[in-house]
């Protein structure tokens, strides 16, 4: 995996759920064109927790097709148990992608010998890569140094998603780190920082609906402007702050509609975010050059 951002995709559905392919393969190539160093296909963005067992295997191979082999793709197969996982796995047939991406199970908490267990099984049956998405806040069960310890011994095992800067830190002055184990630091607050210190892999939703400010972050990484860097990601913390005000999700689906990325990118259950909270969303992505 190369350095670079890497986008968690938005699903659009419509309103039975069924995903709608010409606005995904819209943002698809908005991300490639913004020069994404790959994609996470059904993150948490994507709404993979909400997302119709049917549907779920179709939405996978839409992204496949539009992606075409131009970087590399990740699929999320988060689930509450290694066989559901497992499922999620199988439904992707022989699906060519380059890593699937799990959670701990996010409904019972479990321990460091549970999580390593799950870990194991996992990669020891699933016939991709495997990458693991530490999100306490939604599974309530850290990935810590000492499951880390034993993970990082699996071959099958290539990387992790965290927002966890001192584990990354424990990571990084690891001395058997393999080459082959890809660190992608997730916390958008501080990517700038993350940057400078080294962590050049970075993964985020925002960056579906930040297409302009995404591109030219990387690009001031790669020419070694700091100033200019944070300045565009300042870009994105605003919006995404605007989010926050209501329904992240249900703001985020009006900003994709706005980008001309129509659909529902929320779970079925969200409301509709206000018509004040539309205006200030619409008069913040002008602001930021966006739209």
């Amino acid at each position: 995996m190369k350095n670079g951002f890497y986008p968690a995709l938005g699903t659009p559905v419509d309103n039975k759920g069924r995903i709608i392919k010409d606005s995904f393969a819209k943002q698809i190539e908005m991300m490639i064109e913004a020069k994404a160093a790959g994609v996470l296909c059904m993150g948490s963005m994507g709404k993979m927790a909400s997302v119709g067992n049917n549907e779920y295997p179709e939405i996978a191979r839409v992204c496949v097709g539009v992606v075409s082999k131009r970087v590399p793709v990740m699929i999320g197969v988060m689930d509450c148990s290694v066989g559901r996982v497992l499922d999620r796995i199988e439904a992707l047939g022989n699906i060519d992608i380059d890593g699937v991406v799990a959670t701990p199970p996010y409904y019972y908490k479990v321990n460091e010998e549970e999580m390593k267990n799950f870990y194991l099984q996992i990669s020891m049956k699933s016939r991709y890569p495997v990458y693991i998405y530490d999100l306490p806040s939604v599974t309530q069960s850290p990935v810590t140094a000492n499951v880390l310890d034993v993970l990082l011994n699996i071959p099958n095992i290539k990387g992790i998603k965290t927002a966890n800067m001192k584990l990354v830190s424990d990571l990084q002055s690891d001395p058997d780190l393999r080459h082959d184990f890809s660190i992608f630091y997730s916390g958008l607050d501080t990517f700038d920082v993350a940057i400078k210190s080294g962590l050049k892999k970075n993964l985020d939703g925002m960056f579906t609906c930040t297409p302009e400010n995404s591109k030219r972050m990387y690009r001031n990484m790669e020419e070694g402007d700091p100033v200019l860097l944070s300045s565009h990601l300042n870009n994105i913390l605003k919006l995404r702050n605007i989010f926050l005000k209501e329904s992240v999700f249900s703001a985020y689906t009006y900003a994709m509609e706005l980008l001309g990325c129509p659909g529902e990118y929320h779970p079925d259950y969200c409301i509709e975010i206000s018509e004040s909270l539309k205006a200030e969303i619409q008069s913040c992505m002008k602001q930021i050059k966006e739209i």
